[in-house]
């Protein structure tokens, strides 16, 4: 259970930071470079490397493991928090004020 709440957890991380990504380069297409990129690339190592890692650790006993995908669910569950946050900073603040 905790492998499969796992896997759709940072999927669904990736997808918010690919979103959140777009929007940011559309921000930068309207109003030039946007501090927060470099923000979103470092936000989208968290779910990579920890799905590259989830795969290592197979070999690992059942409390490790359980504990591993305990720890970076809730991390992949905070990165998708601050990818929504900055989709919303994003849209409002480089994107709408823009164009309205």
């Amino acid at each position: 259970m905790e492998k499969k709440l796992f896997t759709v957890v940072s999927t669904i991380s990736m997808i918010f930071l690919i979103l959140a990504a777009v929007f940011s380069a559309m921000g930068t297409v309207f109003t030039g470079f946007y501090p927060g990129v470099p923000v979103l690339a470092i936000l989208a190592l968290i779910p990579v490397l920890s799905r590259l890692y989830s795969k290592k650790i197979d070999a690992g006993s059942d409390s490790f493991r359980r504990n591993y995908y305990l720890i970076f669910t809730a991390v992949n569950l905070l990165v998708i928090m601050v990818g929504l946050w900055m989709v919303f900073v994003i849209l409002i603040d480089r994107v709408f004020s823009r164009i309205l």
